[in-house]
This record gives structure tokens, sequence and C-alpha cells, in this order.
């Protein structure tokens, strides 16, 4: 994921010291799925898939899988301006370039190039996987961050929420995910799925969703849209707030 995880806690200084313990199983839990997720490391279980052949399949942990079928559903969601196989050389007519088994989970390669990118989904899929750490030490009130790219803020009622500025306004995030795209640091780094080119349709996109890897995914596929189809996406997509 190449990124700079933060954890954010509202306590008292009393549990100052347990709080510092519970973020560190939060940065400890990040470093394994970096291990799990990046296709920069030759034995991370991404790059293992990347090198399956047609009909070859590899054994997955829950967490790789379940980070596939959430980027899945994202592309289905984005009408495919989302796609973590944009590297794949698909077959003619291939409906999907990869499959995900179960008992035991595996993922198949439906291609003689499978190559998965995470990167557009994995930095939120982070985030919402470490949320459970946090809720299982009774934490509520927290801002998780990927850089400033991806956060992801809860909590408890009545709390204002978090501030946040996205387009020079402040808005407050309460049990909710927000994720930027833009090219002002990168340039075009995203993939334009229609166009088979990195380039953009938008300079800068924010996203706001229940989730954080959702909010990744969708601020990635936003990025690509142009403004009629993003106005056009968004109607269907109640859930979520382009700002």
């Amino acid at each position: 994921m190449a990124t700079r995880f933060s954890v954010r806690i509202e306590s008292q200084p009393d549990d100052a010291v347990r709080l510092r313990a519970v973020a560190e199983e939060v940065f400890e839990e990040v470093r394994w799925l970096e291990t799990l997720l990046s296709r920069f490391l030759e034995g991370s279980e991404v790059s293992q898939i990347n090198r399956l052949h047609a009909g070859e399949s590899v054994v997955v942990s829950t967490e790789t899988r379940r980070c596939l079928e959430l980027a899945q559903k994202a592309n289905r969601l984005t009408n495919g301006h989302f796609d973590a196989a944009y590297l794949s050389t698909p077959s003619r007519n291939m409906e999907r370039v990869w499959s995900i088994l179960l008992r035991p989970s595996r993922i198949r390669s439906e291609t003689e190039r499978l190559q998965i990118d995470l990167g557009g989904i994995g930095k939120g899929f982070a985030l919402d996987h470490v949320s459970d750490i946090l809720r299982h030490h009774d934490v509520t009130t927290y801002l998780l961050g990927a850089d400033t790219s991806t956060l992801l803020a809860a909590s408890p009622s009545g709390h204002p929420g978090w501030p946040v500025v996205a387009h020079e306004k402040t808005v407050y995030l309460c049990n909710e995910a927000i994720s930027c795209s833009g090219d002002a640091v990168r340039g075009n780094h995203i993939y334009h799925t229609r166009k088979k080119a990195f380039v953009s349709e938008q300079s800068r996109v924010w996203i706001t969703a229940s989730t954080a890897t959702m909010a990744d995914a969708f601020s990635t596929a936003a990025f690509t849209m142009t403004p009629q189809e993003l106005a056009v996406w968004q109607s269907e997509m109640p859930d979520i707030k382009v700002l």
C-alpha cells in the first residue's frame, strides 16, 4: 500500500497508556495486511495471484478474499469505472478475469495474464479491517487515516464529528468515511478503464461513504468520470456524497 497510516483516539489522560498499546496493535495489523495485499512484495498473496496462469488457483487468506470480493462489488457499483484487474490481459469476450472459490478460499485466474492492483481500494479496506480492533477494545471515538486521502471516523451519539477540510470547506465526519483522488501530487496515476490509458476527467474529487473500502474505490472511479457521468452515477447511489 506504500501509505502512512495514522490513528487518533479521543481519550481521558488516565487511559493514554492502554490506548497507545491499542494503536500499536492497529499498526501491527496494517503491516500484516501489507504482506497480503501489496503487489510490490514478492511473497504477498496478491503477487502469488499475479503469477497464476489461466485455470490455475491459489489458496488465500480470508482477508485477501474479502478485499477481492469488495473489489468485484465496487466494479459493479461503478459500472466498470473501478477495476482492480485493469492491468490484466483478458481473453476475447471474457466477462471476468478472476474467480473467487470457497472451501478453502481460492482465487483462480481465467486469463493468461492476470494482474491485480488493490491500490485503489486496499487503503480503505485496511482502515475498515483494523476498526474492528478499536471496537474490540471499546474505543468509540477515533479517526483512522491512510495518508490524508482516505479517512474513517467513528464518534458516539451526539458527538459533532471529526473536522476534515475538503475543497476548502470543513466537513464533520461522524461514523462514515471520506476519500479523495486527485492529480496534484502523482499526476495521472489512475487508469481510465474506458479509454485504456492513465487519464483523468476530474482534477480532484472527494467522496463520502459508509465504509472506507467503498469511499476509496468510489473516489478512484469518480476520478475517471465526466461531470455528466458523475451526476448520473451519484443519482443512482443515494448512500454516497460527492463533495
